[in-house]
Formats: structure tokens, C-alpha cells, sequence
């Protein structure tokens, strides 16, 4: 306390300083004023040991480059940066108003309004977001970090600050994290000493903070809250990285699904299926119809085998008739030319049939026959299953077991599709994960195509009670597309 009073009323280059921050003993942070403007700003400058080329002084530096980099309006800006008379570095921040996050958490000690709650952290991962493309990593973050602006009315600007931990990763490396470091708010695997090089802690930080702000605590049980609140952290703060979002899109798609919307209904108005899978379906559905869905420029070239499709087609055509068949036609260009008498059927078992042309069809027909929330299309997966899991198959073993027919999952996805890596990521007492990744054109009506035929194989396979869930959608930004099977 004494280096702030000492300070106070010095001038260090251009700026005055008005008063000490915070900070720690290596880096100090001031509140100080522009001389020649009047204008407040944030100084953050070494501490009175920390020498002029240390370790302190390179991170300082390096995080005013790189963060200055990273312009975004929920971002503490970089306004200024220079040396002392000593040759010892400063960095120049603008000064935040209003109260910090930490604040707000402690009047609301049961949670605080959803949409209030979900408006602030979508605008703490349009900071993460914009972070990330820089090459930053938070690695240690919490609610002390964000500052609540007031601005017109009731609307609130969040500020991200900046943190002395971060990654810089076009730097190759990162500093150790310290004592002070958030102990609730640290990914797991940075506990366990993990550099938290992997943008996805900062999901788990971000989670953290949606959970207090929701509940007033940074653990416990969520079952109180909604259902889209508890899918959003259960992914944010999945123990194991590969279960977070990969992306901060697909975490700003969940946290928008629980904000209003003019063309679509708060997810807790619109009825849920009781079936897990078509739950799953419909809410991954809702996540790409919000402002932070799927990005457009996305291309691929990824294509099917012609087998599942003939028998996805003859399924439509026997269950929903001619009618529907001719409006699919007229909708979906290329879909008869699919058909064996169009004379395409060499031209198509060469090339495959494009994932999009397939996704067409499935999405076109669950608006024509179904409710347009893809809950007909994993139907239709069952549906090919029954009518040809032998015929697509035909190296599945005999008699077939559930056991052995997830352990096949990578055989059976690659006799449907010719693009994607797929695996068993663990398999235990009748339960397993599967994953199919690295897809070029990854799409959502595919993964729950191949969730309901996955459900129908295993109950041919003698399975009982059958469970699939479709856990994340590479479609939707995430690593991958996840299936979690359980069965008795």
C-alpha cells in the first residue's frame, strides 16, 4: 500500500496517477489520467522489484501486443503502451466503470433472472470469442475479471479485463499459474497441472460464472434450473475437454436459447419429447436457428453411399405416399435423379451422393411429414435399419450381440459415409460413447439419421431398452458429433 501512496500524484510519461487498482507485486495496476487530454485510463506497470527485462516485464508486454490485437467492444481496449525513465515497460488499458461481476453475484446469493444472466455471458464469449482468434487463452478467469457498464436504460456493457495468466499461444507457451488463481473457476485438468494451452478451459471459467450468476454458487446440483440451463453447463463444465463445447459459437448458441427471440419461443415454452433422442434433436435443432448458429462460409465435400440413400428414399416414399414424394421432388433438386431408372446409379456409386443433397431430403421431408424438429428423422434411421441392416452390413458378425455391434460402430459408418474418422471413445457395462469426427461437411440431420438406425440396430441385436442421446453436433461448431448408447 505504501508503492500506491508513494505514486500517487506522480507522473509516469504522459499520464498522472490518481490511485492504486489492485494488482499483485509483480505487475500493479493504477487509475491515472492523460495530461494533456484529461482523459482516465487504467496503467498497469511493473512492481517496484521486478526488473526491467524479467519475466513480469515480457508478459506485460506481450499481453498489451497481443490483446491489442483482439478489438472487440466487450474487451478492455489497449490505448497506449511505453517505457519509464528506467527503461521499465508500461501499458496504457481504458478505465472501466461500474461494479465488477463479483458484485452483483453476491446480491443475488439465489441467482439472478435468466435472461439477465444469459445477455452477460453472452457477452463475456463475444470477448472469449475474439480472444481466442487472437491466440489467447484466459486459463484463469472469474467474476472479478468483468465489469458491468451501465449504459441507456437497463442495458448493461460487459467488459472482459485482462489477466496477467493468459496464454499467449503464438508465443508457443505460458507462464505458471499462480496461488492467486480462481480456485472454483480453473478447468479441471489445470488443477491437475495441465499449461491450459486448450481455449476450452476458458468454457470451463465461463461456465462456472453462468452457474453463479443462475444459482449464486459456483457448484451444486442444477436440477433446479431449465433444461436449456442445464444442457449449456453441462457441456461448459464437462470434466474431460472432449465433452465441453469445442467452440465459442456453439457455447453462445446454447446461452441464446435462453434469451426471447422474435421467431422462435423460449425452449422451456416449446414441449419437449419425452424420447432422450428427440429431445436431443429438437433442442440441437433450436441452437442452430439462433444469430450465433452455424457460420455460412462453411464448405465441404463429403458424400454418401448410394445404398443408405435408395433405402432412405423407398422408406419415405412406402410410409408417406406419392404426395409427399412430388412435393419432395419439386422442393429438393436432384432427388429423382437419384432414383435407378434416372440412369445416375453408376455416376452415383463412383461419386457418392453429397452429404447436403441427403440432408436436404431428411430436412424436407420432417417438414412435410413430420413437426421440423428432426424427431422424424431418426425415425427414418430406424426405419433403414429395419428395412436393410443385412444388406448394408454385411460383415456384421453373426449371431449379433450389442456388444459387438458398437465396437463396429467405425464399420458401420464407414459403409454409410465416405468422409469423418469414427470411434468408441469408452465403452462399459452396457453403455458406450461414439464419436465421428474430422467430417468436411458435417450435418445435423446425418447425425440423427445415424443416432436412429444406431438405436434400431441394437435392438435387432437383442438389446433392451435402448437409449441413444446425440450429445454434441460437429455441424453446430463442436469437435465432433458425440452419441452416448445405453441398453439392457
Amino acid at each position: 500500500m505504501g508503492e500506491a501512496i508513494s505514486l500517487e500524484g506522480t507522473s509516469i510519461g504522459k499520464y498522472q496517477i490518481l490511485g492504486r487498482l489492485g494488482g499483485d507485486a509483480r505487475i500493479a495496476k493504477f487509475l491515472a489520467e492523460h495530461t494533456g487530454i484529461g482523459k482516465t485510463v487504467e496503467l498497469h506497470m511493473l512492481g517496484p522489484e521486478e526488473p526491467a527485462n524479467g519475466e513480469a516485464a515480457e508478459q506485460l508486454v506481450r499481453a498489451a501486443r497481443v490483446l491489442g490485437a483482439a478489438t472487440q467492444r466487450n474487451l478492455q481496449g489497449v490505448v497506449d503502451s511505453g517505457r519509464d525513465p528506467d527503461g521499465r515497460p508500461y501499458v496504457v488499458y481504458e478505465a472501466l466503470r461500474g461494479d465488477d461481476l463479483a458484485s452483483l453475484i453476491a446480491a443475488h446469493p439465489r441467482g439472478m433472472d435468466p435472461m439477465r444472466a444469459a445477455r452477460i455471458v453472452v457477452q463475456i464469449l463475444e470477448a472469449v470469442r475474439a480472444l481466442h482468434d487472437a491466440g489467447v487463452v484466459l486459463r484463469s478467469f472469474g467474476p472479478s475479471d468483468v465489469r458491468l457498464e451501465p449504459v441507456s436504460g437497463a442495458e448493461e456493457l460487459v467488459k472482459v479485463r485482462t489477466s496477467p495468466a493468459a496464454a499467449l499461444l503464438i508465443e508457443g507457451g505460458a507462464s505458471e499459474l499462480r496461488s492467486g488463481s480462481y480456485s472454483h473457476h480453473l478447468a479441471p485438468e489445470l488443477k491437475r497441472g495441465d499449461p491450459g494451452l486448450d481455449p476450452r478451459v476458458d468454457f470451463y471459467s465461463v461456465g462456472v460464472v453462468l452457474r453463479q450468476l443462475l444459482t449464486g454458487r459456483p457448484r451444486g446440483d442444477d436440477q433446479t434450473l431449465s433444461d436449456t440451463a442445464r444442457r449449456a453447463l453441462a457441456r461448459a463444465c464437462a470434466e474431460d475437454p472432449d465433452e465441453r463445447f469445442a467452440t465459442a459459437d456453439g457455447f453462445l448458441q446454447a446461452v441464446a436459447l435462453l434469451l426471447p427471440a422474435d421467431d422462435r419461443p423460449p425452449r422451456e415454452q416449446i414441449p419437449a419429447p419425452d424420447d432422450a433422442l428427440c429431445a436431443d434433436l429438437q433442442y440441437l435443432h433450436l441452437r442452430r436457428t439462433t444469430r450465433h448458429g452455424p457460420r455460412g462460409d462453411e464448405r465441404g465435400d463429403s458424400h454418401l453411399e448410394l445404398l443408405p440413400v435408395l433405402i432412405t428414399i423407398e422408406a419415405v416414399y412406402r410410409r408417406f405416399g406419392e404426395a409427399v414424394w412430388g412435393t419432395l421432388c419439386e422442393r429438393v433438386r436432384g432427388v429423382d435423379g437419384l432414383l435407378p431408372g434416372a440412369g445416375n446409379t453408376p455416376v452415383h456409386l463412383q461419386r457418392g451422393v453429397p452429404v447436403p443433397l441427403f440432408a436436404e431430403i431428411l430436412g424436407v421431408v420432417d417438414e412435410l411429414a413430420g413437426e421440423g424438429d428432426l424427431r422424424l428423422v431418426a425415425e427414418l434411421g430406424e426405419a433403414v435399419a429395419q428395412r436393410g441392416l443385412s444388406t448394408m452390413f454385411p460383415d456384421l458378425p453373426s449371431p449379433l450381440t450389442p456388444e459387438a455391434l458398437v465396437n463396429g460402430f467405425p464399420y458401420l459408418w464407414s459403409r454409410v459415409a465416405r468422409d469423418g474418422e469414427a470411434s468408441v471413445r469408452s465403452l462399459g457395462p452396457r453403455s458406450v460413447r461414439l464419436q465421428v469426427r474430422a467430417q468436411s461437411t458435417p450435418s445435423l440431420e446425418l447425425a440423427g439419421f445415424i443416432a436412429g438406425l444406431l438405436r434400431d440396430a441394437l435392438r435387432q441385436a437383442g438389446a433392451h431398452d435402448v437409449e441413444v442421446t446425440l450429445i454434441a453436433s460437429q455441424a453446430l461448431g463442436d469437435g465432433a458429433d458425440r452419441f452416448g448408447v445405453e441398453w439392457t
